[in-house]
């Protein structure tokens, strides 16, 4: 699952983590929290994101297995937590560039297209175009910044995957500062941990949120 259409998305991602450039997407001007669905061909998956000055805190749950991602761009890394053995997988934004293949920004083309009410909001969609054909959608990015929903279509050897994500439930106020550290008893996960899943399912997209909050 891991192809342009995840490239694609973890630009999109973005924004949910606090770090865009100026002159694309907006970035978020507010601490928040929200329950999140990402839904695909190859699922549903379920869970939390919480949202401060940088930092980012993904919990995602599908077909019952729960995994963390803790984005810390103030130290340039992030880590992956299965909370089920106690375990995390730390990485370097520069590592998870190197391998995610996430694709560069000139090769995305946004476009402001005007306003829509989304669950509650006021927000503005923009088109998001890969350059070359192969992926494109929609995000809509409320007055706070906040990205509130995505809606992704790739295209290869003729077949269109289709990926969407939405926020709900959506508050704004201070989070919690221990929700973005690493969590005391957790031990390191082998080197090949994290790198196994890069190209499937929730490893894959886990990576590309990583890379893209990285630029």
């Amino acid at each position: 699952m891991f192809t342009r259409l995840s490239m694609l998305f973890s630009l999109g991602l973005i924004a949910f983590a606090g770090q865009v450039q100026a002159a694309t997407l907006p970035a978020p001007s507010v601490e928040y929290s929200a329950d999140r669905i990402i839904e695909s061909e190859a699922g549903t998956m379920t869970g939390k994101v919480y949202s401060t000055n940088g930092k980012e805190r993904m919990e995602t749950t599908m077909s019952g297995m729960q995994s963390v991602m803790i984005l810390r761009r103030d130290r340039e890394l992030g880590w992956m937590l299965m909370p089920a053995q106690k375990m995390y997988q730390q990485m370097d934004f520069a590592k998870a560039q190197e391998q995610s293949g996430a694709a560069p920004q000139d090769q995305v083309e946004i476009t402001q297209l005007g306003s829509e009410s989304v669950a509650g909001f006021e927000a503005t969609k923009y088109k998001m175009m890969m350059k070359d054909g192969s992926a494109g959608g929609f995000i809509w990015i409320t007055q706070q910044g906040i990205a509130i929903k995505m809606d992704m279509l790739s295209k290869s050897d003729g077949n269109k995957t289709r990926i969407t994500m939405t926020l709900k439930n959506l508050q704004i106020g201070s989070q919690d500062p221990q929700l973005f550290e690493l969590p005391a008893g957790y031990t390191a996960m082998p080197a090949f941990g994290f790198g196994a899943g890069k190209r499937s399912g929730m490893g894959g997209m886990l990576k590309g949120a990583l890379s893209g909050f990285g630029r």
